[in-house]
């Protein structure tokens, strides 16, 4: 499961931050989590195929957010895409959606579904569990919860010989998860595997200000994405316009108790990330945090 950071900025671009844009990559199929400006350029210089994206999630639709759309599905379609496209957001979705797509056109080579979703709602994404959760921005928005099934547990071989299985494929059967039988006697996954091994998981907040239920919603995730706009500098300009400081982000993080986190939609205003991460710091101690900076990636790696 890789992530790749392709736009980090909050409100407007820099010359060294384009609009929110992070990747999720999985099995060869890749997910977005909001599709600001540039987004397809941003694409096109990363290692990710701007035609392998399957699903575009949206937190909200605030123009920072989702003006990247029209040009990736026009760029799409000149590139003769064929498979369908899914974008996912929350209420009013479907209709901004309408507008964008008036201005590419309707003889786009592959189709669009679009889908708006709810607090609570849940999804299978690329073989992922996806949760939608209501967040507190100023207008209608959600963080996403992903997390993979769990894995099955280590095989262990010296369990199969003492069972008498040849090596070979019956091996790759109990592998994935069937019984076989050898010489009347059944043998079941369980009798040479460990037991079931936790998946990957992550957790993307969108804009919002510290959100109790999507702390709850994140519990235990190996990663948390979460805004950190603003610094303790500007707390109260982050309360009036319904973001978070980094500080917030990272007692969200603490609530949660998220193994990692990763700030992003970092505003102009802020003059150094080593501010912003040292605020983190602060409250999480040795938990890491660090502000993502265009271009960044970061591989969860399965545990054992």
């Amino acid at each position: 499961m890789e992530i790749y950071f392709l736009g980090t900025a909050g409100g407007t671009p820099s010359p060294d931050r384009s609009l929110p844009c992070t990747v999720l990559r999985m099995g060869g199929r890749t997910l977005l989590l909001d599709c600001g400006e540039g987004s397809q350029r941003q694409l096109m210089i990363s290692p990710v195929s701007l035609m392998s994206v399957d699903v575009i999630l949206l937190s909200h639709l605030h123009g920072d957010h989702i003006f990247g759309i029209p040009g990736m599905l026009q760029t799409m379609n000149l590139f003769s895409r064929s498979h369908p496209l899914s974008i996912m957001g929350p209420r009013g979705t479907i209709y901004v959606m309408g507008l964008l797509m008036e201005t590419v056109g309707n003889d786009l080579g592959y189709s669009v579904n679009v889908e708006e979703l709810c607090h609570g709602d849940e999804r299978e994404v690329l073989g992922l569990r996806l949760e939608a959760v209501e967040t507190e921005h100023n207008v209608p928005s959600l963080g996403y919860v992903v997390r993979e099934p769990p894995r099955p547990g280590k095989f262990h071989p010296e369990r199969a010989k003492e069972l008498g299985i040849p090596a070979g494929p019956l091996y790759s059967r109990l592998q994935k998860g069937e019984a076989i039988e050898i010489e009347g006697r059944v043998i079941k996954p369980g009798d040479v595997m460990g037991p079931l091994r936790r998946g990957r998981s992550l957790s993307y907040s969108g804009d919002t200000l510290p959100s109790d239920s999507f702390a709850h919603a994140s519990r235990g995730v190996d990663l948390m994405i979460h805004e950190a706009t603003f610094g303790d500098d500007m707390a109260e300009h982050a309360a009036i316009s319904f973001h978070s400081t980094a500080r917030q982000a990272a007692e969200v993080a603490k609530k949660a108790d998220a193994a990692t986190l990763i700030m992003i939609h970092i505003s102009q205003r802020v003059v150094s990330d080593l501010d912003l991460e040292d605020e983190a710091r602060a409250v999480l101690g040795n938990v890491p945090a660090v502000v993502a900076r265009d271009f960044d990636s970061f591989r969860l790696l399965a545990k054992d």
